[in-house]
């Protein structure tokens, strides 16, 4: 009796597998019809705090991280001085003009640039004043090189006195914005203005006052939103907000604008811890990240596939911790040089996104037959690549059938964010390929996991970089320039690699890793210099391959 009933379980479990493996699959069809050509890409709203870290951390750590993930598009913050209206702050400045240099040159990456604080004025000559002070700031910074920037907000969310009271005043808001697009076209300064950099979504109406009221001084509309009171796996939240953001592209689309999605995020905690407002998402830090991470994911898709020219996730990176501000921005994909620069599960779920759904490139529609199924499909302009990101919201693996309207040139690279299975590593490298997937009869074929996103690309080449040369490793102690430096403390250097698409290099010891850097200098001054065996030193490209060792 028991051999039997195993023998019917063994059976039952037979035909399970054959049923699962000839499960029908969901047809996607990417269509030649495009959402939207000229597509900027996905990105962040960066600040890179140059005067506030060491230049070993934003070798190994910022630029390393920045040059990966890629983004061809941010946000930044202009800062003014504290006092009267419109004072020069000439080391913020400076700084911000080489944050700006550094994405140009690094990653080609245009700039949206947006006042943390507009500054108070009277009507009339004050307010004139102020509006050539901001041209006279964006002269400086075009002066330096950084024209990359292309839009400036002269306001952060409607901001004045205090947040988002220009909501209630907006004639004033168009004063500003007449004033400082009068003295920009005078001067014949090529940005255009943002407005109306609204959040939330129930702001959003001020779009629309623009649109009637200062179209002829607006060349760009732009809002944030945040999924506040939503759990990251709410299914019908990715229905909603490209419901919202289709609206807003076409009203912006009927005055021959484009619209921009400057800030967003999973739900916002809104609390206080300590005696201060503590700035970061509800769910970081919780088991519920990761699951935050695919909604950041399925917020992104759905700002694509709506027509969204660019959009920028708050933020790159943590802000430093400064109790005295009363208020902790904890909002990065990684944290801050104090807390380690550790990376959090979105990084890998995100940084997918702004890596490989970069333009300029055309945004083409695209159905599927499984509604719980959010997918966004782009094609490159330069190369003709093509990125196709798919999240599956259902409970069960998704055997999908993925039609395009050519056959692309080489297989896929499959890349897997999987909540359950979050692949971090200390110096933040997104996840390697799990496989190439090639189109089959005009098709391809393939499962993506329950509640997990796929990204399937074009966009690299199989060409690793040539091996690294002229390696050193001299010892350095406490005469060295690096003050503190313990005496077996080692110093590495060498010759930089020639191919156009390196990355970075990543630094082995006895056969260990133990840093990642943009720079051709390394000190290894850690816990573990002592330890026998050499050092290694490899190059790896922007594709993710990696040079012999």
């Amino acid at each position: 009796m028991r051999i039997q009933k195993v023998l019917v379980l063994a059976v039952t479990a037979m035909v399970a597998v054959v049923f699962a493996g000839a499960q029908t699959p969901i047809e996607i069809t990417v269509s030649s019809n495009l959402v939207r050509s000229n597509f900027r890409g996905v990105g962040f709203h960066a600040e890179l705090f140059l005067d506030r870290i060491t230049s070993e951390y934003f070798d190994q750590v910022i630029a390393k991280r920045w040059r990966e993930l890629n983004p061809a598009f941010a946000r930044v913050l202009h800062h003014w001085g504290p006092g009267k209206a419109a004072v020069r702050d000439e080391k913020a400045l400076q700084v911000l003009a080489r944050e700006l240099l550094f994405m140009k040159e690094a990653t080609d990456t245009e700039i949206y640039l947006t006042t943390g604080a507009m500054k108070a004025t009277a009507p009339g000559d004050e307010r004139k004043a102020y509006a050539s002070a901001v041209a006279d700031e964006l002269s400086y910074l075009l002066g330096k090189g950084a024209t990359n920037i292309k839009y400036y907000g002269s306001t952060n969310e409607l901001s004045l006195h205090e947040w988002a009271d220009l909501r209630n005043d907006l004639p004033t808001y168009r004063d500003y914005h007449r004033l400082i697009f009068e003295e920009l076209k005078q001067r014949n300064i090529p940005v255009k203005l943002l407005a109306t950099d609204a959040s939330p979504v129930m702001f959003w109406n001020t779009l629309q006052w623009a649109a009637d009221n200062m179209d002829d001084v607006t060349g760009v509309y732009g809002a944030h939103h945040y999924a506040n009171n939503l759990l990251p796996g709410d299914l019908d939240f990715y229905g909603w907000f490209k419901t919202q953001c289709s609206w807003a592209v076409e009203l912006a689309k009927a005055k021959n604008k484009d619209f921009i999605l400057g800030e967003f995020g999973p739900g916002q905690y809104l609390e206080l811890r300590w005696g201060i407002r503590w700035d970061t998402p509800e769910f970081y830090g919780t088991p519920q990240e990761p699951q935050a991470g695919l909604q950041v994911g399925e917020a992104t898709l759905a700002a694509i596939n709506a027509g969204a020219y660019a959009m920028a996730y708050w933020t790159f990176a943590d802000f430093p911790d400064d109790p005295r501000s009363r208020s902790i921005n904890q909002w990065g994909l990684f944290k801050s040089l104090a807390n380690g620069g550790a990376v959090r599960a979105p990084y890998y779920c995100y940084g997918l996104l702004s890596k490989y759904l970069r333009g300029p490139a055309s945004v083409h529609e695209v159905t599927t037959a499984n509604d719980k199924l959010r997918v966004a499909a782009v094609e490159r302009e330069a190369d003709g690549s093509w990125s196709l990101a798919v999240i599956n919201r259902d409970s069960q693996d998704a055997p999908l059938s993925i039609k395009f309207p050519k056959t692309p040139g080489k297989p896929f690279r499959k890349f897997v964010y999987d909540p359950a299975n979050v692949p971090v590593t200390e110096d933040g490298d997104l996840q390697s390929p799990v496989g190439k997937v090639a189109m089959l009869d005009g098709s391809l074929s393939d499962t993506v996991k329950a509640n997990s996103m796929a990204v399937y690309t074009t966009a690299y080449d199989d060409d690793p970089p040539a091996p690294v040369q002229g390696l050193e490793v001299k010892e350095v102690g406490a005469t060295s320039s690096v003050k503190g430096m313990p005496g077996d403390a080692k110093r590495l250097t060498w010759r930089p690699n020639k191919e156009i698409d390196l990355c970075y290099y990543r630094i082995y010891h006895g056969g260990v890793r133990i840093a990642s850097t943009v720079s051709t200098e390394f000190v290894d001054a850690g816990p573990t210099r002592s330890r026998p065996g050499e050092y290694t030193v490899v190059a790896v490209d922007t594709s993710g391959n990696a040079s012999p060792r």
